[in-house]
């Protein structure tokens, strides 16, 4: 290929012509035939992905593919686009390779997410459609597998909603649907469409055991427990079901029930690694260090979740003060998900063992040996620093990765938060709106400049507004349900005010949740209750600072 191309370009002149309008035809003069030209241009687009400039690639592709009739080139440069992230560009150039190969699988699967992306919910729901015709109905699940992995809430319920619009009478559509809405925490949807679901058929498992989950996300538990305990079945085939029925009953905080399940578990399956890490996370949080260690240590000999059993070990010991067992266990985490908390532990060690110098070297090494992870790694890193107390170096840390990365999200968040903790308000303002220009539905941002704009100014309209889009983007978030309370509340509005707040602590049963509760509670004359609750919350958290600070408030 290489040899053609410098054949026929041995007379083109220092700047390669391009298709713009004003050189269009010097571009045609300066190559032999079309296949030249693209040829050209596809080398030049695989130079540019080698030196990592994978927009340019994508524009190189671009005109590559709008000569050539080579559905194969035309996929290149729909993958390429789409790695860039230019959704528009990629869907034109898809267009484009659909009318090559109307039915080709993979243009039809990049059409349907593209669309979705770029809001054709419309369109997107055609290809999907199109896509798996005639199939089985778990094609409904394929579906929402890939909106889950490829889009966001806002940009793929809205598809799997036309799907099950289109087909109001399957129950697998609504199913699916539920199971999309779960994975983007719309438990209140995802309870509507398993409801939906098991209306139409009502003995189906797997859409009473997903309503299960959307009861208990919603915190309620014993209608949750209650779909599922007459199901249990003894011996091994009811292992699935009583480890589900289990977990269930740890996140209602039905801790010994739930001892009791996990270790019925382990009576049939002594190996079940389920079985034990949920023992050695229950023992864990109930401080009982050297039962949480001997459960951790049984799935780690059990040669299953080695990863997970290190990491734990390591937090196991960790928590004790162990610092050099917790090391050695960390650092025997070497892949998967719990590798980026592993490395985030390691430096928190150090720091802990008074070794910031350790710890900065520690964080350079692991950033050279994972460049992908630089962004993530440097945010953990400055806000581990600031957590010590040395929001110095924390600022510091950020600034020159910002240098490295200018523009990244993750960096410019965790700058904004140290700024905001340090009385910056006016810098931590301005990172938050670069990163909402540039995301604008980065719902943890909208919600934190709202938040930041609420308890650091009067400026309480402006903060509703940031608050009011991070709802609408994730509508059950606790976090964002006590930002809008506490706007409310603000603002003078006591009864709205209470009804988010209730919300929040409802799904999440944080101390500063129920901080503003009870301030709230207070304000509107509840004294009562806001006591009741601040008993309640000061026993479960007995080292917030938040909570400690109401104590004249709610003490007679």
């Amino acid at each position: 290929m290489l040899a053609v191309m410098l054949a026929g370009c041995a007379g083109t002149p220092q700047q390669v012509p391009g298709k713009s309008h004003a050189g269009a035809s010097a571009a045609a003069e300066a190559f032999e035939s079309p296949e030249q030209e693209a040829t050209y241009h596809v080398f030049m687009g695989e130079l540019a992905l080698q030196r990592g400039a994978v927009e340019e690639a994508a524009h190189q592709y671009a005109e590559a593919a709008e000569t050539s009739t080579d559905p194969s080139l035309l996929q290149r440069a729909v993958a390429i686009a789409y790695q860039a992230g230019d959704n528009e560009l990629a869907r034109q150039l898809d267009q484009r390779w659909l009318s090559l190969a109307p039915n080709d699988r993979d243009a039809l699967r990049f059409a349907a997410v593209l669309d979705a992306r770029l809001g054709h919910f419309a369109d997107a729901a055609r290809h999907f459609e199109q896509l798996f015709q005639g199939e089985h109905a778990d094609s409904y699940h394929a579906v929402a597998a890939l909106l889950g992995q490829e889009t966001d809430a806002a940009h793929g319920l809205p598809v799997m909603q036309q799907l099950v619009a289109d087909a109001p009478q399957s129950a697998d559509a609504h199913y699916a649907s539920a199971e999309l809405a779960l994975h983007y925490d719309r438990a209140t949807l995802a309870e509507q469409e398993a409801r939906q679901a098991l209306a139409i058929k009502p003995r189906l498992e797997g859409p009473q055991l997903l309503l299960a989950r959307a009861l208990a996300d919603q915190g309620k538990y014993d209608d949750a427990l209650a779909i599922i305990r007459p199901r249990l079945k003894p011996g091994l085939e009811g292992i699935p079901l009583r480890l589900a029925y289990a977990a269930l009953l740890a996140q209602a905080d039905r801790d010994a029930e739930a001892s009791q399940q996990f270790n019925a578990v382990l009576k049939l399956q002594p190996a079940n690694a389920q079985a034990l890490y949920s023992l050695g996370l229950l023992e864990l949080s109930a401080q009982r260090y050297q039962a949480a260690h001997d459960y951790f240590r049984r799935l780690y000999d059990s040669g299953q979740e080695g990863d997970t059993a290190a990491y734990f070990l390591g937090n196991t010991a960790e928590l004790q003060g162990h610092y050099p067992d917790a090391l050695n266990w960390y650092r025997q985490v070497t892949e998967g998900a719990r590798w980026f908390p592993a490395q985030v532990a390691i430096v928190r060690v150090l720091l802990a063992g008074k070794l910031p110098d350790a710890a900065l070297k520690y964080m350079d090494e692991i950033v050279k040996r994972d460049p992908a992870d630089a962004a993530r790694l440097r945010a953990a890193e400055a806000q581990l620093f600031a957590d010590s107390g040395d929001t110095q170096t924390a600022r510091t840390l950020l600034d020159n990765a910002l240098v490295a990365l200018p523009g990244n999200d993750d960096l410019l968040y965790e700058r904004a938060l140290i700024e905001e903790s340090t009385g910056d308000v006016t810098a931590s303002e301005r990172d938050l709106k670069q990163i909402i220009r540039q995301s604008p539905d980065n719902a943890e941002a909208l919600n934190a400049l709202g938040y930041t704009l609420t308890i650091h100014t009067t400026r309480y309209s402006e903060a509703l507004g940031y608050i009011q889009k991070a709802l609408e983007l994730t509508p059950e978030d606790p976090a964002i349900l006590d930002s809008m309370g506490w706007v409310q509340f603000r603002m003078g509005r006591n009864d709205a005010a209470l009804t988010y707040l209730h919300d929040a602590y409802q799904r999440d049963h944080d101390p500063q949740i129920a901080a503003h509760l009870i301030q709230v509670l207070l304000a509107a004359g509840r004294h009562e209750e806001a006591r009741a609750l601040w008993t309640a919350a000061l026993k479960a958290n007995p080292d917030s600072a938040d909570l400690k600070a109401l104590t004249s408030k709610v003490t007679p």
